[in-house]
């Protein structure tokens, strides 16, 4: 088939003085279209311009005999851009909104100015370039425009709460103006790249680095661009010559009668079927869909309303007494309502709206509820709402952000003012509003926020493009939030309503007025604030007494293997990109995300896996050698002093090393892993979390000094759904007599890993044992106060996982800060258990919380004959770091 050409074409992209940007216009210009080279010269930051970045793009292309000017606007002035382009050329075809820089920060440090100018960079200047262009599309009836997203936008990403809702707000924008140009033979689509870039250079690795080169992107950019693409308002993820679409994914979800019986305990009840995806056994009406727009809601509420009202018998009741919620937009419409059921439920109410609170706190107040009223305007009054209700109430526990604005109007006419109020409303009011709750959130360790989204922000929406973009930038800003916020028990959740408000009056059929009352919203987000809830970070969509739940499905995709991939490979692998019959996902994170693209690019060549599974079995089993060096190491980093001899003086009568060092000769082993990797598929390492651990001092007391030779087998296999649990066993003998010294049995999680459910081996009965924490007092109670220094000194003793030592590797995991090693967590208890009970020669625990060095821990354990029963407790967040665990005394000698 002959090659795509853009002979005469005239293309403008915007930051294409670098990165991505350069290799589209190269790629362009080989192809013969007249490119408009836009690059402001800026830092990576957005500080400084210089022109050279643009002039040497430029002359690159005029050397090789094409075509090309420079702009060095900013993209805000996207009229002149688009001027360049008619003045050099006549017109302009394709526009690829291709700009950014970086501003990376947690969100509780993130100012309003570092948040408005990712969006003023990313989204306000798509918009200003696209609508100076759209003219000149609709006249010559075609035009193309490529809007970058980005994984961050998909699926939230650390400390780029700015960066995520711009890049989102440019997928929504992109599905509007599909929507608004289709008739025009006008084209927009979204890529999500994960290339090498200036942005990404500074927190990938090298070897990941080496894959995502960005001429692999180019060729996607290009065929959606070209004449020849039909498809229009999709989306899709791209790197290192991995191609997939990536669509919305609509469960089924759960029908509730819509009257009084619609409560929250009622969503509560539900809400596990609520986020089910599997929808085997479900009718027709509900099953999950892949939408385009909203839901059937007229035969969605007609079959609720044949249901019998839901029988809460049994049921706990949900409590938000004395919560304090604050509701924006809630004088009318969905936050009346909203106000009026959690006053219901006990809350404190602060009824925002810049118009007139005061009828729905006193409806409250009539009902026996409390409330207060506060008429501020969220676009301009944020931090005076706050101080408000903190000058009422003196907290804020639930933030709900409703208020809205429409101000629908075609892309073709729509003026800056109807673009900027909508974004001040909708995305800024909902920023700052949650910016100043987020000090209050984190002080209490606890927090809900609920912010209101759109199906037009979901999936666009004709006349929209303003709202639409506002309201897809408010979930990529949520995702990147209830990230951020997990660790402080702050959940974030997001829910586009389908109610007949004031607002939405001249959208509705008249057929549906009446049916779609905002009461019916209402109950969910009630349980979205409760203490009940325990997910973060989800999108539901609600109305007419139904409720479901949205989530991205990835396609297969398509592997291109060469080093310069073509357009060509896209247009004829498109039904492979595009194909969702087999093989899809449904990532959550951008860890996931990437690192299930580099699998797919980098599989593993199947005869070298053979080879390298034969030399496995070849390879003699691995050597640990140890001193008292290595001894008093262990003991120091799991907080022994040199007051304690025992423990930091190799001459002492009683030197000793604590049990749980029996782990070393396994962790110190490369063969650990790979030992049980080649039983399964697609196993990457990165994806793997370690679950329980359990060791067996064979030989007591421990050598202080020896030569370990350990032996590794796997002990079971079983598959759960798309991951995998692994129990990984392993035996370790002196190397020169063969006497046994140390038996682990490690349990591993593996997300996204395919194994045969297998039992291999036997498993000790201690570590398959249950060790439920009684419910009567700990016999034992002492709290351990970690060093800032702690991860820092234990890594020395063989795990050294950038995770615990390196913040930009921590943020990149979504950790503020680099994590305590949970093996360091594990020996720490195991110490002091040591020091009041006595020896012990086994020990069996489960992971269940994240430590930080500088932490607390508190320790507590019940002694039941030669058992001891444990937890541990991280102090300041109130949260259980290891649970079902024990060590059994080797005599029942205890020092208590």
């Amino acid at each position: 088939m002959s090659e795509l050409s853009f002979k005469d074409k005239v293309v403008i992209i915007t930051g294409a003085g670098g990165g991505l940007g350069k290799h589209y216009a190269l790629e362009y210009a080989k192809r013969g279209a007249k490119v408009v080279v836009n690059d402001l010269g800026g830092a990576l930051n957005g500080q400084g311009g210089d022109s050279k970045a643009a002039d040497v793009v430029v002359e690159e292309i005029k050397k090789n005999g094409g075509v090309a000017v420079a702009d060095y606007n900013n993209v805000l002035d996207g009229a002149k851009i688009v001027d360049t382009a008619v003045k050099a050329f006549g017109t302009v075809h394709v526009v690829v909104n291709n700009a950014g820089i970086l501003r990376d920060t947690q969100f509780k440090k993130m100012d309003e100015k570092t948040f408005q100018l990712l969006i003023d960079v990313h989204l306000n200047g798509a918009y200003k370039v696209t609508r100076a262009a759209w003219p000149y599309f609709r006249k010559q009836n075609f035009g193309r425009v490529i809007n970058t997203a980005s994984p961050a936008g998909l699926y939230g990403n650390f400390g780029q709460a700015n960066y995520s809702a711009a890049k989102l707000g440019l997928l929504g924008f992109a599905e509007s103006l599909a929507k608004e140009g289709e008739k025009y033979n006008i084209r927009a689509n979204t890529i999500a790249p994960l290339a090498r870039s200036r942005m990404t250079e500074s927190i990938l690795p090298p070897p990941i680095l080496e894959q995502l080169n960005p001429e692999k992107v180019a060729p996607l950019v290009l065929y959606l661009s070209h004449e020849e693409n039909k498809l229009n308002g999709e989306t899709f993820e791209v790197a290192a010559g991995f191609y997939a679409q990536i669509r919305w994914e609509r469960s089924g979800g759960v029908l509730f009668k819509p009257d009084a019986s619609f409560t929250a305990e009622a969503v509560g009840a539900k809400f596990e079927e609520i986020l089910n995806f599997d929808d085997s056994a479900k009718p027709e009406l509900l099953k999950n869909q892949h939408p385009k727009m909203l839901n059937d809601y007229q035969s969605l509420t007609n079959a609720a309303r044949e249901l019998k009202p839901f029988d809460a018998s049994g049921i706990s009741k949900i409590s938000l007494k004395d919560k304090v919620v604050l509701i924006t937009g809630a004088g009318a419409g969905l936050g009346r309502d909203y106000a009026l059921f959690f006053a219901k439920y006990g809350a404190k109410v602060v009824v925002n709206d810049f118009k007139d609170a005061s009828k729905v706190v006193d409806e409250i107040k009539a009902a026996g509820g409390e409330a207060h009223a506060d008429v501020h305007d969220v676009a301009k009054d944020s931090q005076a709402i706050i101080d408000n209700v903190i000058g009422k109430y003196g907290t804020i526990d639930i933030l709900i952000n409703n208020a809205g604005i429409l101000r629908d109007k075609s892309f073709a006419k729509i003026t800056d003012e109807e673009w900027y109020s909508v974004q001040n409303v909708h995305l800024l009011g909902t920023y700052n509003l949650t910016r100043l709750a987020w000090p209050h959130f984190l002080e209490k360790k606890a927090g809900r926020v609920i912010n209101i989204t759109s199906t037009s922000g979901i999936y666009g929406n004709f006349g929209q493009t303003n709202y639409a973009s506002a309201k897809a930038a408010i979930l990529g800003f949520s995702r990147t939030i209830a990230i951020e916020g997990a660790r402080a028990n702050i959940k974030v959740n997001v829910v586009a309503p389908h109610a007949e408000t004031a607002m939405t009056l001249t959208i509705f059929r008249e057929g549906d007025k009446g049916l779609y009352h905002p009461d019916q919203v209402a109950p969910l987000l009630v349980y979205l604030a409760s203490d009940e809830l325990e997910v973060t970070g989800e999108l539901f969509e609600a109305g007419g007494g139904w409720i479901g739940s949205t989530r991205w499905q990835r396609a297969k995709g398509a592997v291109s293997r060469d080093a310069h991939p073509t357009p060509e490979f896209i247009r004829d692998h498109l039904s492979e990109i595009t194909d969702f019959t087999q093989g899809t996902a449904n990532p959550k994170s951008t860890t996931e995300s990437s690192m299930a693209i580099l699998n797919a690019v980098d599989p593993g060549d199947d005869d070298e896996d053979e080879e390298e599974d034969e030399d496995d079995d070849e390879e003699e089993d691995p050597i640990f050698n140890y001193g008292d060096k290595e001894v008093i190491l262990y003991n120091i980093a799991l907080g022994a002093t040199a007051k304690e001899l025992k423990y930091t003086y190799e001459n002492d009568q009683d030197f000793e090393v604590i049990p749980t060092f029996g782990h070393l000769p396994t962790f110190n082993s490369q063969k650990s892993q790979t030992s049980f990797s080649k039983l399964l598929k697609n196993f990457n390492p990165m994806l793997l979390l370690h679950g329980e651990h359990y060791i067996k001092v064979e030989k007591w007391p421990i050598p202080t000094e020896g030569s370990v030779k350990t032996s590794y087998n796997p002990l079971a296999i079983t598959q759960k759904g798309t991951n995998t649990v692994v129990v990984h066993g392993s035996k370790s003998v002196d190397s020169k007599t063969g006497e046994a010294l140390f038996t682990n049995e490690a349990t591993f999680f593996i997300r996204k890993c395919e194994g045969e459910t297998k039992t291999y081996g036997e498993r000790k009965a201690f570590a398959t044992s249950q060790f439920n924490a009684p419910k009567s007092d700990p016999e034992f109670t002492t709290e351990i106060k970690i060093s800032p220094d702690q991860a820092a000194l234990y890594r020395l003793t063989g795990d050294r996982n950038p995770l615990h030592i390196d913040p930009n590797f921590a943020k990149g995991a979504k950790f503020d800060a680099p994590i305590l090693h949970g093996m360091c967590t594990y020996g720490l208890a195991a110490k002091v258990l040591l020091d009041k009970f006595g020896p012990f020669n086994e020990i069996k625990a489960r992971f269940t919380g994240i430590v930080f060095p500088g932490e607390t821990l508190r320790v507590v354990a019940w002694k039941k004959g030669d058992v001891v029963t444990f937890q541990v407790h991280v102090v300041e967040r109130k949260t259980i770091a290891i649970n079902n665990a024990a060590i059994k005394l080797i005599s029942d000698k205890a020092k208590i």
